[in-house]
């Protein structure tokens, strides 16, 4: 299980799969005085954004599972081909670019002590479309 995007890798951490938005693109939908009906005026295709959650764990402190989340945000705007693995299946996505991890909540120590200190939260990435 791996996500990569240039020198942006998420290791062995475990993650979801990737939640791709629908393309977004500019519109204009109008009445015309006198006719019935309606005219659309549609633009081209400009971008769509991408998410994913991710479980980032193993740390023995809290300091490490907080550096290990500045790490993964000081990749923001690292952009070219982003490569989600999931077992064996392996989908890719050009011109794509991070755009940060999110926390969902603060680091939180495993009450077992089998994965030290925990971090979840989303993944967010936008894709340019041609």
């Amino acid at each position: 299980m791996t996500i990569t995007l240039g020198s942006l890798n998420t290791g062995t951490h475990l993650h979801g799969s990737m939640d791709v938005a629908a393309a977004e693109f500019d519109s204009n939908i109008q009445p015309f005085f006198g006719v019935a009906g309606e005219y659309h005026l549609l633009g081209k295709l400009h971008g769509r954004s991408m998410t994913c959650w991710l479980l980032l764990y193993g740390f023995s402190t809290h300091a490490l599972a907080q550096t290990a989340v500045t790490l993964l945000n000081d990749k923001i705007l690292q952009n070219g081909t982003l490569t989600h693995t999931i077992g064996t299946d392996t989908t890719t996505w050009d011109d794509t670019v991070f755009h940060g991890f999110v926390p969902d909540e603060p680091p939180w120590l495993d009450g077992a002590g089998v994965n030290g200190w925990t971090v979840r939260g989303t993944m967010k990435f936008r894709q340019a479309l041609p």
